[in-house]
Parts: C-alpha cells; sequence; structure tokens
C-alpha cells in the first residue's frame, strides 16, 4: 500500500531516532531533554484539532482521537487509585491526574536501541501530547514521569491555571 510504512521499516526507523536522541544527548547534554520537548510542544501547538473543551477528561477523549487521526498510536488511561474518590485532584493549586500509557512505541524503541527512558526522546512525545491538549484544552499541561516502567509508564499531567 502506498503511503504506509511496513512495521519492520517503522522499527528500523524509530530505532534510528533512537540513535539521534542519543547523539543529541552527548553532544547538548541536559539540554537535549528542552530542546525536544519544545519541538514536540511546537508541532502539537500548530496541528489542527477537530474539537476543543474546557473539561480535562473530555480533552483528553479528544486527544486520543486526534492522535488515532494522525496515525500516532500512543494509547493512554486515566489512572484513579481504588482508595480515591476521584481520579482529578489539586497539584499546587493546578488540576492534575494520573496517566498511564502501556504500549509506546518510543519506549519500545529505547528498549531495542538499549537506551534509558526519560530522555530526550521520551521529552518530545511529551512536548508533542502536552501540544495538542493545550491546544484542545487552551489551558497549557505539563506531563511528569513517575514511573517509566519495561510494560508501562505511571506519568502525572497537570493544567496549569492561568498558563497558556
Amino acid at each position: 500500500m502506498q503511503g504506509q510504512v511496513e512495521r519492520g521499516e517503522l522499527d528500523g526507523l524509530m530505532v534510528i531516532m533512537a540513535s539521534l536522541s542519543h547523539g543529541l544527548e552527548q553532544v547538548l547534554g541536559r539540554g537535549a531533554a528542552t530542546v525536544t520537548f519544545r519541538a514536540g510542544r511546537k508541532i502539537g501547538l500548530r496541528s489542527e484539532v477537530t474539537e476543543r473543551s474546557e473539561e480535562l477528561a473530555k480533552a483528553l477523549d479528544i486527544l486520543q482521537t486526534e492522535l488515532e487521526h494522525k496515525g500516532i498510536r500512543w494509547p493512554f488511561e486515566i489512572w484513579k487509585p481504588q482508595d480515591a474518590e476521584s481520579a482529578f485532584y489539586e497539584r499546587d493549586g493546578n488540576l492534575a491526574t494520573k496517566l498511564v500509557f502501556r504500549n509506546c512505541m518510543v519506549r519500545c524503541s529505547l528498549f531495542r536501541y538499549s537506551h534509558e527512558q526519560q530522555l530526550s526522546l521520551c521529552m518530545m512525545n511529551h512536548g508533542l501530547f502536552c501540544g495538542y491538549l493545550q491546544n484542545i484544552l487552551g489551558k497549557r499541561v505539563d506531563l511528569q514521569i513517575l514511573h517509566a516502567g519495561e510494560c508501562a509508564c505511571l506519568k502525572e499531567l497537570t493544567v496549569i491555571e492561568g498558563g497558556t
């Protein structure tokens, strides 16, 4: 099929991306994560979205759909501890929630390349996620890694009140 990338080609491209991000980290050091996060956020902010919402749960649903329409398969779900009343809570005066990311192409690529998580390639993905969500929600958001594991990552999403 024209225009579609075969799985093997995609795996190869992602390993190249892991290699390039590793090289960027060697050259820029800690600054690499900031550069890639900002680049990802810029792409997300410039992307057209079909729907907007000021409600975080709805905005996350819209984001999932928007990413899938762009061919980005990065499934996530809102995580709520069993003893919590709600999945949403206040963190430093801002609305926050935790998200679980199970099937992540970047994580798989980093494992295949034998490179650690939470560095520049992860930050590029986080920037893209935050840029898209900011575009949909109309408020600045931040995504922090709480746990990066082999099978899933747990992240905290914070909506920054008054930030655009």
